[in-house]
């Protein structure tokens, strides 16, 4: 899937992300177009990730990915078969058209692929508040020139895997501070593999230089935020605790852009008429810029009046990335 950030330099009427964020500057939308490898991608462009909110570590990707929206290209035309050869070459007799000179006819016009759906945000409670944009760009681990360390030995990728698909499957409650409650459903496991794949290469003891913890490559800021949100009282440095604080992240950006983008739905998968997947894009480009960075607002076509979202990803290479690991699944076939 390819998802294209949509850029309209036309009547921006609405941001749903911006009224609860505290971004420090709104990046402009890129197009997002990634082919998948099974090796952190060192050529990934670090992006900010909020200092209270995990940030991205080594990008176990490759280059352009199934980034955020699937951009399907037209279908090549088909070309009627030949005759079958006779021994002979034969010429094709002119057209009637072509023998009087007329024009060729004009191919018809590519298919323009449909808009993504224009915001509405959740009636009743409100989101949640998303976690502050990053003070200062974090940058991944494999693609950092400080060297990580590693205080911790590694866990075996199998009881990686394992941790992940658990925390995965769990569906949360998060308490709003209105008094109301969004009941979220359990997270993709994919997504929540590809992130830690993305972030750290399931490389549960590593530490970036910048703070960035484990698996998940949580900061320190996000691990209290999360245990004083979800009132519990995860440890980073543990393989089990590290994956919670992660996944209790995705989950408050899914509440969040759920709620005041998408009218309180909170479904990740491809829109059928659209192919495209913008909550999913926001909560994958938000886990590593930064809430406060990353936006969906509503854009008006000034010709037809017609109402379309359009994305604000500071970081689409990262959320291609991300896409890619999703459908490639490179962690079934490495060793360990």
């Amino acid at each position: 899937m390819v998802v294209t950030a949509v850029t309209a330099a036309t009547a921006l009427l609405t941001s749903c992300g911006e009224k609860h964020a505290t971004a420090s500057g709104t990046p402009s939308a890129a197009t997002v177009a990634a082919e998948a490898s099974d090796t952190p991608s060192a050529s990934a462009s670090p992006s900010a990730s909020p200092s209270a909110s995990p940030t991205a570590s080594p990008s176990p990707t490759a280059s352009a990915s199934q980034g955020p929206t699937p951009s399907r290209s037209a279908r090549p035309g088909t070309t009627a078969p030949g005759k079958p050869a006779t021994g002979q070459p034969t010429t094709a007799a002119p057209s009637t058209a072509a023998a009087a000179g007329a024009a060729p006819k004009a191919a018809p016009p590519a298919p323009v692929a449909a808009p993504a759906p224009a915001p509405v945000a959740k009636p009743g409670p409100v989101a949640p508040t998303p976690p502050p944009a990053p003070a200062t760009p974090h940058v991944p681990p494999l693609q950092s020139s400080c060297k990580p360390s590693k205080p911790n030995p590694d866990e075996p990728q199998s009881a990686v895997g394992e941790a992940l698909a658990a925390a995965a499957a769990q569906p949360r409650s998060l308490t709003l501070s209105n008094g109301g409650t969004d009941k979220l459903p359990p997270l993709p496991a994919a997504l929540v593999k590809a992130i830690a794949w993305q972030e750290s290469g399931w490389q549960s003891g590593i530490l970036a230089c910048d703070g960035g913890i484990g698996t998940m490559q949580v900061m320190p800021g996000t691990v209290t935020m999360m245990n004083n949100k979800y009132g519990t009282k995860s440890d980073p440095n543990t393989l089990n605790g590290n994956v919670q604080l992660g996944t209790q992240l995705l989950d408050w950006l899914v509440a969040y852009y759920g709620d005041s983008c998408f009218g309180g739905k909170y479904d990740l998968s491809p829109d059928p008429a659209t192919g495209k997947t913008p909550l999913l894009d926001l909560v994958i480009s938000a886990y590593n810029a930064g809430a406060g960075n990353v936006h969906y607002n509503t854009v008006t076509d000034p010709a037809t009046g017609a109402v379309t979202g359009s994305l604000v990803i500071p970081n689409p290479s990262y959320v291609a990335n991300v896409k890619a690991l999703m459908s490639r699944a490179p962690w079934t076939s490495a060793a360990g």
